[in-house]
């Protein structure tokens, strides 16, 4: 009997344990499965897919969003987010548009509406958390729209997360702010995000108490 009962226990443990095998497993195949179908963000390649490639901009969202498609595929469109930088929002607080939105958009639609460009990814991260594709677009080989919307006082140098170019957007703000151009023309720091108000707040700090 009691030798009975230990393969009795033992059988019972080896299905158990094969069991729970196959769950894992089954758990590990559908999050692959999930992932690839973009559940958790995934989009394939993007730097196969993107990278270097040229693409027709069909929508403006905003002015730091738009719609991009290829040539031979011109009904499936991708959603990028203009990296590196932040435009005042079609819809902030209220529902209503931020000082300067409509004019970024505006700006936005008339340089790149319709318009053929380059699509250049960062090397650390194609998606954001939203999952639209992170990109510079270009106009030319050497005409960044993203930095022109900063030159010309269309939106912020994003300093929420580093890039490679950040230093060259920064300075173009520097420069469009001394220059008044665009909403630097009159914004005052309340119509300001409020992610860039807190940035010139520290910075303000830091400022007036260098040794700190």
């Amino acid at each position: 009997m009691p030798l009975s009962s230990d393969i009795a226990r033992a059988l019972r443990q080896r299905r158990t344990l094969r069991r729970m095998l196959v769950m894992i497993v089954g758990i590990i195949l559908t999050s692959i499965a999930a992932d690839h179908a973009g559940v958790f963000g995934y989009r394939g390649d993007d730097w196969k897919a993107f990278d270097k490639q040229r693409f027709f901009v069909s929508k403006i969202v905003d002015g730091d969003t738009v719609y991009i498609h290829s040539l031979a595929n011109p009904t499936s469109e991708t959603k990028v987010r203009l990296l590196g930088i932040d435009a005042p929002e079609m819809s902030a607080e209220g529902g209503l548009p931020a000082y300067w939105a409509e004019q970024a958009t505006t700006y936005l639609r008339v340089r790149a509406l319709h318009q053929s460009v380059i699509v250049r990814l960062e090397s650390t991260k194609t998606r954001d958390k939203y999952g639209r594709l992170l990109a510079y677009l270009y106009l030319s080989e050497s005409d960044d729209l993203n930095l022109d919307c900063v030159r010309d006082g269309q939106a912020y140098a994003d300093r929420r997360f580093r890039h490679s170019l950040q230093t060259q957007f920064e300075q173009a703000e520097g420069a469009a702010r001394k220059a008044r151009s665009g909403l630097w023309k009159d914004v005052r720091d309340d119509q300001m995000p409020e992610w860039r108000r807190r940035w010139l707040a520290e910075w303000q700090a830091r400022k007036s108490h260098p040794s700190n």
